[in-house]
């Protein structure tokens, strides 16, 4: 058991010695590690994956990609802008708390993290049941030490072994087994996954798993796989994930966990860069109970165009990465633009939020906080403060 924690906390460790040595520049489209830094920390890594060239993309570095997300839904780190306006990933207080722990603390810290707060939904998609790695989880549990765990045609947890195959990779990072791979095997419809071979520790976790913390797994509606006995004792149990958490472990090895500093103020007058080119932006002002609506009328005005198409802004990424917020009138579930106040988006200065402005046309704009007073007056209204360049002729030809 010990041999499994300190690698998994000597992994990690490798992933933020790397990031904070090299301070890799994050791709401007998926915002993570390029290919050429994802190869470079994969030979650095036990759980590296067997590749000669730079072709890969960070989601193919199963070890990495675990790392990447852990780091940012642990809020040890922020992907922010450096001085040239290059998307890093920037240390947070948070860290100097996670380090401070013991490696057993760390361990159910980045544990606890996983799996109450991935997005199992967005990274494997909806297509693959939430069954399958239930079932996975279980076939597992029950096995006995040597006992190979095989494809099972019987059940959903068969399509772990392709589409899901990633799930494996992560259940090796936290020391529950090793894995055999498919020589040659390609695409996620085909198996790259052949066996896997569960240990002492991966057996007794995943019991614990199901058991003592299934309540707070990340996955809608996953209280559904249980009976209804089960559901109401689990129900009537949940509270503070990390007291639950901590007691995979006896002997009072983990009594604290990161103390988190809430380093977005929520509160203030925002200052934003709106960006349409290079020569031409303008910087708006507005307070944290402006909505995006708010912003959106600002910008317009700004910019003097005519606000007579749909809009959306995208947070954490752009329109093929972020999370989309739209106006009213192009609402597709969740809050829109008009109920979305600036506070409620627990930004950080140097954050970039990505608007696009009428559908058809496709007008693009950078916007990034590149303030936070929460000393100044809050201001009734948006207010411009500095521009650059001429504004387009919003129904010209050419732009």
């Amino acid at each position: 058991m010990e041999n499994n924690i300190k690698a998994v906390i000597s992994e990690f460790d490798r992933f933020m010695e790397f990031n904070d040595r090299e301070r890799p520049i994050l791709s401007a489209k998926l915002g993570v590690f390029g290919k050429k830094d994802s190869f470079k920390l994969n030979m650095l890594l036990n759980n590296k994956r067997e590749v000669s060239v730079p072709n890969y993309n960070q989601d193919l570095y199963p070890a990495i990609d675990l790392m990447f997300e852990l780091a940012l839904l642990g809020k040890l780190y922020v992907k922010a802008s450096n001085e040239k306006g290059k998307l890093n990933l920037v240390k947070t207080p948070n860290l100097e708390s996670y380090q401070s722990l013991n490696e057993y603390e760390k361990y159910v810290f980045l544990l606890q993290t996983y799996w109450t707060k991935y997005d199992f939904e967005e990274k494997f998609g909806r297509w693959l049941d939430m069954s399958a790695f239930y079932n996975t989880l279980v076939h597992i549990a029950n096995a006995k030490l040597g006992q190979v765990i095989v494809k099972n045609d019987q059940d959903s947890s068969e399509r772990m072994y392709s589409e899901g195959a990633a799930f494996f990779h992560q259940l090796k990072f936290f020391g529950f087994g090793e894995l055999e791979l498919n020589e040659g095997a390609k695409g996620k419809y085909e198996d790259t996954i052949k066996e896997f071979y569960p240990n002492i520790w991966g057996i007794a976790t995943s019991k614990f798993l199901l058991n003592e913390v299934f309540m707070y797994w990340n996955r809608r509606n996953a209280n559904l796989l249980l009976p209804p006995a089960k559901r109401k004792t689990l129900a009537k149990e949940k509270g503070d994930p990390f007291n639950a958490f901590k007691k995979i472990f006896t002997n009072k090895k983990v009594m604290k966990t990161v103390e988190a500093i809430d380093m977005v103020v929520k509160s203030g007058v925002y200052s934003f860069k709106v960006t349409l080119s290079r020569s031409v932006w303008r910087k708006i002002k507005l307070s944290h109970n402006h909505t995006l609506r708010d912003l959106h009328e600002a910008i317009q005005e700004a910019f003097f165009f005519d606000d007579d198409h749909l809009y959306v802004f995208y947070i954490g990424g752009n329109e093929r990465n972020g999370r989309p917020i739209y106006c009213e009138r192009a609402r597709e579930g969740g809050a829109t633009a008009d109920e979305t106040r600036i506070a409620d988006l627990e930004l950080y200065k140097g954050q970039k939020i990505y608007y696009l402005f009428d559908f058809g046309d496709e007008w693009r704009f950078d916007v990034e906080l590149i303030e936070i007073d929460k000393e100044a007056p809050l201001l009734l209204k948006p207010m411009m403060i500095e521009s650059k360049g001429i504004a387009p002729d919003q129904y010209g030809e050419e732009w």
